[in-house]
């Protein structure tokens, strides 16, 4: 069976094997991510807090769920080999490209400012669940239009439209969601692979960017919320005003002076002023806990392979057959021409989380490879592995086999499957991936119509080829 140093050994060879292709592609993405994702591993145990002064998971990797991993490594490389053997073609195109960058970014100004309407002071709120009980379905149109507006303007240099496009990014970090960055971040670096065939230099200050960037999004994480300070106090008068209507409603007589004494004193009530927060915060990153915090007992990695260890531990099956209600979740308008209902499809994270995790007082989120091992044990790891590496492989193609806008379309999508994958079900990562080519397409469409009707001067389209 597989155990610690056979892994670790394992993963040396697949980075070897992705540092010789000195390609960054969706398949080096996943690839990364898997690393990530799969750093328990090389720790030797899964462990996470159940939260502040709660107790703590802590068990040794067992070696079905090293097997998993290694599975999951191994199908990434052979995919990787078969895919570098195939020759593309030329590279190709979109006429009217120019248009998408602007068009990608009225969607997210558009969705977002209607989110924002519907959800309105409840994106100030420090607690994040209170957010996502009241976030609506046009804050995930617009965190999927981000992603993209930024990376076609950077692939076709235009800055201001991209400019906006990070601000966009920045608010969606200070609501308290860390993905749309990661996402961005991502599909930028995959954009800017050129620069590995400019010398060594060139390569350590990119694996050295990359190393940076992706530790910040550990960290950023314990600084969203002593970032809130200053407008905490929003949310937290909106939800007295909730309460004290609810209660009226209820009975009108009831809200007497005891009632809203405690209103008063539930708004005034914070642990401490918003300057005493950053200095405690301050104080944080200047200690190795705060990073052990941030990197190892906090951190999603830790959570979601603690999810696979006890899958693997305490023998937890499922059936297989609720796999192919969420995969059909997937097929485009599937609710309208199949009638599939999305709301009676099983996740993964409703079966395990009760049985195995019944005291974690958060929402683990899911474990693909976990929810394949307890559906059909390693073979349909296996199935679930190569499924994967298969559907990255074909992007890494297209990736290659195209430019300008294009590209980074395929960046984007890539980033969303090879990194966004390793914590979700197939159900999420259906209906994610469904929803993402339908911001994608909208915005090609558009941009055809828009050119079709106003031709872009051919002129401007020559000065923003890229190769």
């Amino acid at each position: 069976m597989m155990t610690q140093v056979p892994f670790i050994i394992l993963a040396a060879i697949a980075a070897a094997v992705f540092l010789w292709r000195m390609k960054v592609d969706p398949l080096a993405v996943a690839f990364g991510a898997s690393v990530i994702y799969f750093m328990p591993g090389f720790f030797g145990v899964a462990q996470f807090s159940y939260g502040q002064h709660l107790e703590s998971y802590s068990d040794p990797i067992v070696p079905a769920a090293y097997a998993a991993m290694a599975l999951v490594f191994v199908a990434l490389v052979a995919v990787a080999l078969a895919v570098d053997r195939i020759r593309v073609g030329p590279r190709i195109s979109l006429g009217f490209e120019a248009r998408i960058p602007l068009i990608l970014l009225i969607f997210a100004i558009v969705a977002g400012a209607i989110s924002i309407r519907n959800v309105g002071v409840y994106y100030l709120c420090l607690d994040k669940t209170i957010i996502l009980e009241r976030i609506d379905v046009w804050y995930y149109y617009a965190s999927f239009s981000v992603p993209f507006c930024i990376a076609t303007a950077y692939r076709l240099r235009q800055w201001p439209i991209g400019a906006v496009g990070v601000l966009c990014m920045l608010a969606d970090l200070y609501a308290g969601f860390r993905l749309v960055t990661a996402i961005t971040f991502i599909s930028c670096a995959m954009l800017a692979e050129d620069s590995l065939r400019r010398g060594w230099r060139n390569v350590v200050a990119f694996v050295a960017i990359l190393a940076m960037g992706g530790a910040a999004l550990f960290v950023v994480k314990h600084l969203i919320v002593p970032a809130k300070y200053g407008t905490a106090s929003y949310c937290d008068a909106q939800i007295a005003l909730d309460a004290k209507i609810a209660r009226d409603a209820r009975n009108p007589l009831s809200a007497g002076p005891v009632e809203r004494g405690r209103e008063k004193e539930s708004l005034s009530d914070q642990p401490r002023t918003m300057s005493e927060n950053l200095s405690a915060t301050a104080v944080n990153l200047s200690h190795v806990r705060f990073y052990y915090s941030a990197f190892v007992m906090q951190s999603e990695a830790f959570v979601i392979q603690s999810i696979l260890n006890e899958v693997v531990r305490q023998d937890f099956h499922t059936d297989a057959g609720y796999l192919v209600g969420q995969i059909l979740t997937g097929l485009p308008l599937g609710a309208s021409l199949f009638g599939i209902d999305s709301s009676k499809v099983v996740s993964f994270n409703s079966m395990m989380q009760p049985a195995l995790f019944p005291r974690v007082g958060f929402g683990m989120a899911n474990n693909p490879w976990a929810q394949a091992y307890a559906a059909g044990g390693e073979w349909m790891v296996a199935v679930f592995a190569f499924g994967y590496a298969c559907s990255l492989g074909i992007l890494s193609l297209l990736f290659r086999g195209s430019n300008g806008a294009l590209k980074a379309i395929f960046a984007v999508v890539g980033a969303w499957l090879g990194f966004y994958f390793h914590r979700n079900d197939l159900f999420v990562e259906a209906i994610l991936i469904k929803h993402v080519l339908y911001v994608c397409g909208a915005s090609i469409l558009a941009a055809w119509v828009w050119d079709w009707m106003v031709p872009w001067p051919k002129a401007a389209q020559q000065s923003i080829k890229m190769d």
